[in-house]
């Protein structure tokens, strides 16, 4: 495992690096295949790719992660991937590469498969742009979602919050408060007006 964790880190993946997100990918596909005997569905949204593996029906359980990053390409130079102390360290080790090495690991010692999906994705350190719906349908179509990401000291996480992002404009008439503040449309007032208008 920890041979699979190092090549894992080694093979960088920030998000916004599609060439090196497709790489990563690539490490991510043999590693599953190895360790599952089964060749993941290469699933391709606007050159971001994810991977997807479905034994049998694939509606039992649904065991989600990502491979991508917040690591620029070349922060292995100054965060190596080491192991020592009882600590794996290494760009996206904990965020969440330990992760999906530990979920192919598990499979790989199961004697029945059946009804588990796996769903990897490439987006997510940006919010899923590309993977939302992917990610949405495949949860639906299952019975359960587990995320093998990890979280402080070990602890079971039941749930996690989310991030929302919003765009604002709002308009004014530029014055002079002094001389002519009657010409002026104050932009907060304005704002008032549009929100009681909806």
């Amino acid at each position: 495992m920890l041979d699979d964790i190092g090549e894992l880190v080694c093979a960088e993946s920030p998000s916004g690096d599609l060439v090196a997100v497709a790489g990563c990918a690539r490490v991510v596909a043999g590693l599953g295949t190895r360790l599952t005997g089964v060749v993941p569905e290469w699933l391709d949204g606007s050159g971001r790719p994810a991977l997807r593996w479905r034994f049998g029906s694939g509606d039992r359980v649904l065991l989600l992660g990502h491979f991508d990053t917040v690591w620029p390409v070349g922060s292995l130079a100054a965060h190596p991937f080491g192991v020592g102390g009882g600590r794996l360290t290494g760009p996206g080790c904990f965020d969440m590469k330990a992760g999906v090495v530990q979920l192919f690991h598990a499979l790989s010692v199961l004697d029945c498969l059946e009804g588990v999906s796996v769903l990897l994705t490439g987006d997510e350190e940006i919010g899923a742009p590309t993977s939302r719906a992917l990610i949405e349908a495949e949860a639906r179509r299952t019975g359960a979602v587990l995320v093998l990401e990890a979280s402080e000291n070990g602890a079971l996480k039941t749930v996690r919050k989310g991030v929302s992002s919003y765009g604002l404009g709002i308009a004014g008439r530029a014055a002079h408060a002094g001389l002519e503040p009657h010409r002026g449309i104050n932009a907060t007032t304005e704002l008032a007006h549009q929100v009681l208008a909806l």
